[in-house]
């Protein structure tokens, strides 16, 4: 995490002169010449990796420093989230915690240093340093090893507000969740700052795969059999009208019979399904007449690279300094158990961060109700894990009476393996009817990765 990251290179200073060069110097140098005519393909993975190049130990993740242990000596530092202290002798030493631990994380470098500075062993830097915590939410998730995504954070604050229900005095269990809060709400302008410094440092190219994912049609097959049968009567009554209504040519009237006779009984929906094979006629019956963009991300990436004007967007959670739209980090989970317990506390400081609650304060989720309610709709997933912090507005969205199905588009790997099952374990949670569930969810075999590894060529 950037503030962790910041700590790292705020904590000593930085005695060596000499010109050191890195990394991203070469990629900020050339790559952008290069990507405009790559000598060979460059994969998503690729394009991944040389942004977190371009960026590290830049202003969005922190200031670049280089430790030199000859003469790098620690100096003090403060913020709202740490305080490190430097002592002269070697009496002062940081509490290790007792959580796991790993050693790709951010904190436990600061760790090692700490170590190696409190080191009694250690003839060259006499005195000792101590690194406390001022923001005790910060300090948990600095030590979960696990967390690999914000969505995990927000499971985190869940369930760390779950913990004070075992506090019985209703004075000090109030005192608890006000610190939590404004624990987790420093964490929250962190992150915003953190989105808007990658949002304008980061150069994302868009794929083609992506594009044909949003202008995607809706496949007869991927649609629930509870509703095949009013779909495909919608789209019968629409081919009466324009295919076969106007006697336009004459060589077309031996065919109309037969297709009038086929309608009036039960063949009819086997004669539609047969036409709707051609691409001519899924293009012009299968295309939704509408598509919304429920945007669960906090930038404009989407909007900027794929998205159509005609196309009508939503930005869920908020937007990156947008005060008419502001973020909304939190929980979403009324389903669960907990959740009933903790209204029933009659403390409203419980349901600050709870994303249902937070959808009031802006229009978009009745703008959501409204496109909903207004006819049956395809829900296609991309890039969401579909996790439990937002498992009320995603129960609402597929339990519909009007969502014919739900497809996933999947993350597949240079090794060829695949997210999708992981996916759909996700989804599951999100649906109380799971007889619904089994009908409503796409099969494997008509979703997609969103971005397909290529094949590798062999000769």
């Amino acid at each position: 995490m950037r503030a962790m990251k910041e700590v790292l290179n705020d904590i000593y200073t930085d005695g060596c002169k000499e010109k050191k060069y890195r990394l991203s110097d070469f990629f900020n140098r050339w790559w952008d010449e290069y990507a405009q005519h790559p000598a060979e393909y460059i994969t998503p993975e690729q394009y991944k990796a040389v942004n977190a190049i371009r960026v590290c130990r830049t202003t969005t993740l922190g200031i670049d420093t280089y430790v030199c242990p000859d003469c790098g000596d620690p100096s003090p530092y403060e913020d709202e989230f740490v305080r490190f202290e430097v002592f002269r002798d070697k009496q002062h030493k940081t509490s290790e915690p007792s959580y796991p631990q790993s050693d790709s994380t951010p904190y436990d470098e600061i760790r090692g240093l700490v170590a190696m500075f409190n080191d009694g062993t250690n003839i060259r830097y006499e005195g000792s340093v101590r690194l406390s915590f001022r923001n005790k939410f910060f300090e948990h998730i600095s030590g979960r090893c696990s967390l690999n995504n914000w969505v995990d954070i927000e499971n985190e604050y869940y369930g760390k507000l779950k913990e004070l229900l075992a506090e019985n005095d209703a004075v000090i269990r109030n005192e608890k969740v006000r610190a939590l809060n404004r624990d987790f709400n420093a964490v929250k302008k962190r992150l915003e700052t953190y989105l808007a410094a990658v949002a304008q440092e980061t150069q994302i190219e868009p794929f083609q795969s992506i594009q044909e994912a949003f202008d995607s049609i809706i496949d007869p097959n991927e649609v629930a059999y509870e509703r095949q049968k009013e779909i495909l009567a919608s789209i019968t009554r629409q081919m009466k009208r324009s295919e076969f209504s106007v006697r336009r040519l004459f060589r077309l009237r031996t065919y109309m019979k037969k297709f009038y006779s086929r309608l009036k009984g039960e063949p009819a929906w086997h004669f539609v399904l047969r036409q709707l094979k051609f691409d001519v006629y899924q293009k012009k019956y299968c295309t939704p007449t509408e598509t919304l963009i429920l945007n669960f991300n906090y930038t404009s990436t989407a909007e900027r690279l794929y998205i159509e004007k005609q196309y009508e967007v939503i930005n869920i959670h908020g937007q990156l300094n947008n005060e008419r739209n502001p973020i909304i980090f939190g929980y979403g989970d009324e389903l669960d158990d907990d959740y009933k317990r903790i209204e029933k506390l009659q403390d409203n400081d419980f349901l600050e961060n709870i994303k249902s609650v937070r959808y009031h304060e802006t229009g978009c989720y009745r703008q959501l109700l409204g496109f909903i309610e207004s006819e049956p709709y395809q829900v296609i997933t991309m890039g969401h894990s579909c996790g439990n912090s937002d498992r009320t507005l995603l129960n609402t969205l597929f339990e519909h009476r009007n969502c014919i199905s739900v497809k996933v588009y999947y993350h597949q790997r240079e090794d060829g393996t695949d997210d999708y099952s992981q996916l759909i374990r996700n989804l599951s949670r999100n649906f109380n009817d799971k007889a619904a569930m089994r009908d409503k969810v796409v099969n494997k075999e008509f979703c997609l990765p969103l971005v397909p590894t290529p094949k590798k060529v062999t000769q």
